[in-house]
């Protein structure tokens, strides 16, 4: 016999640690995935997430929407959620290029975006970052095509710029990133996220023709999810265990 649904009479949410987290997440980076939320911000406790996601929604934290057949939702920031993420940052989502609330996703970002705010949460998750800056932040206030990574943190006294790599660019469009961060005295190293070896390998070959000062690492995206803290960086000084450079 098929267990029926029992809608939840709930009549309030109080807002915990972790909700502030998915939040202030979505308020960076635009969106959230369903799945995301569930295995980085929730540790995989599936029951309780889905608990958890049916509060915030009812309650105008979060707006789901569908993107694409055959994906989990995704989750923006309903009224709510806004004004959550607003007590972090003084200045409004507005100061920063986030709108008041959101109602839709920008399609071609979708997968990449995904896979930065996969690997933000990886680095959270992992203790290598507590000061996450996302593109969206680090680029307000900048004027044009302004270079900014996908994501900056500092673990210790070296800033970190992080790539997140689907496709490759032209080798002429690379060299100008590598003379940005040649110049940039914030950034110490500079971690690419590659999708594929044969992307990673092209990138490296170029950045090694290229570079000068700062330290370029490169790491496969399966690697890091499957791997996390012993994920291969690869370096012009070797090949390290990711542990080893942000511990």
């Amino acid at each position: 016999m098929q267990r029926e649904y029992k809608k939840q009479n709930w009549r309030y949410v109080e807002i915990q640690l972790r909700d502030e987290r998915l939040l202030r997440v979505i308020g960076d980076e635009g969106f959230i995935r369903r799945d995301l939320v569930i295995k980085y911000i929730f540790d995989g406790n599936e029951s309780y997430a889905k608990i958890r996601i049916r509060k915030l929604k009812k309650f105008g934290y979060l707006n789901a929407v569908p993107v694409k057949a055959g994906d989990p939702e995704c989750y923006l920031l309903g009224p709510e959620g806004v004004e959550v993420v607003r007590k972090f940052f003084p200045i409004g989502l507005r100061g920063w290029g986030c709108p008041s609330i959101q109602d839709s996703i920008d399609l071609g970002r979708y997968e990449h975006s995904c896979k930065v705010t996969e690997v933000r949460l990886l680095f959270e998750n992992m203790k290598f970052c507590k000061n996450w800056k996302s593109e969206r932040r680090l680029r307000a206030g900048t004027k044009g095509g302004h270079k900014v990574p996908d994501g900056f943190f500092v673990p210790n006294q070296k800033g970190v710029a992080v790539e997140v790599e689907l496709r490759p660019k032209k080798a002429s469009t690379y060299q100008k990133i590598f003379q940005f961060y040649e110049g940039d005295d914030q950034v110490g190293y500079v971690f690419y996220v590659c999708e594929t070896l044969p992307l990673l390998t092209s990138i490296r070959r170029i950045a090694d023709k290229s570079a000068i000062f700062k330290r370029y690492c490169f790491l496969l995206y399966s690697e890091l999810v499957t791997s996390r803290e012993t994920a291969v960086v690869r370096t012009d000084k070797g090949e390290f265990p990711l542990r080893m450079l942000l511990r």
